[in-house]
């Protein structure tokens, strides 16, 4: 006997659809490297991929009876709306562990006088200086260095087992904590860029009180090459401290992302 049709079970189709919604909204706000530059295509098969993994962990609260009324549709939109936020503060949360060295750069790049050598971003796609997408190139690496995709997967599995698809609700508290989030993120650049920014305002004060106590030897024309060659000899010993930095403020990121996943 040859079978006549395929019948998929419907809470099936809700999961895969939810799982999908979730993992779409991550891919498309969390800062993959290049991602602005890859086709949508690519993120579409990334959303697939992650979904298809997660799938067997993954399971939606809704009763047979629930997804057989009336309501279902409206039941199934809710879902996806909290599935969608929930992918989206994942992404933003990732986003801002590894703006904190874009954000470092930015400062130092100004400072510093790098800014008038540009090149192309590739996480963004944009113009920037080199020294920012050095450091952004430096986040990545870190990223991976540390296994955090590794950990991300885990987090969403055991959010996956201890809650349905669909049951995140947006709390009072997840504002606080994603601001507090961004001002570590502020501290964590501050305590990157602040030592070199420091030698330069030296370099700045001490070539202008030179050049008022010798106003024909034009010292203040010598700043822009002597910064540039301070920032580099001062980011030198402040670079190996970019790894343990990077580590506490990616602990705090995924001690939020536990909490959103788990709670």
């Amino acid at each position: 006997m040859t079978p006549t049709g395929w019948e998929i079970p419907a809470a099936w189709l809700v999961n895969l659809a939810l799982l999908v919604t979730r993992m779409s909204a991550l891919t498309i706000f969390s800062p993959l490297p290049g991602a602005s530059a890859a086709p949508v295509q690519a993120r579409v098969l990334l959303a697939l991929m992650l979904a298809g993994m997660l799938a067997p962990v993954a399971r939606a609260g809704f009763t047979p009876a629930e997804l057989a009324g009336p309501g279902a549709i409206w039941l199934f939109a809710v879902a996806a709306l909290s599935e969608a936020a929930l992918g989206a503060a994942i992404g933003l949360a990732l986003r801002l562990l590894l703006e904190a060295f874009a954000l470092a750069a930015q400062t130092l790049g100004f400072q510093a006088g790098y800014s008038y050598i540009n090149m192309v971003d590739p996480n963004t796609q944009v113009d920037a200086s080199i020294l920012n997408v050095a450091l952004a190139l430096l986040a990545n690496l870190l990223f991976l260095a540390f296994d955090l995709h590794l950990h991300l997967i885990r987090a969403l599995a055991a959010g996956l087992e201890a809650h349905p698809l669909g049951a995140f609700a947006v709390s009072p508290g997840d504002a606080p904590a994603f601001i507090a989030l961004g001002g570590l993120m502020f501290e964590t650049s501050l305590r990157l860029a602040l030592p070199v920014v420091a030698l330069l305002l030296l370099v700045d004060l001490t070539l202008g009180l030179l050049n008022q106590a010798h106003p024909r030897m034009q010292l203040l024309t010598l700043a822009f090459p002597l910064k540039i060659v301070a920032a580099v000899a001062a980011l030198y010993p402040v670079l190996p401290q970019s790894p343990r930095l990077f580590h506490q403020l990616a602990e705090r990121t995924f001690e939020l992302l536990t909490a959103l996943l788990t709670r």
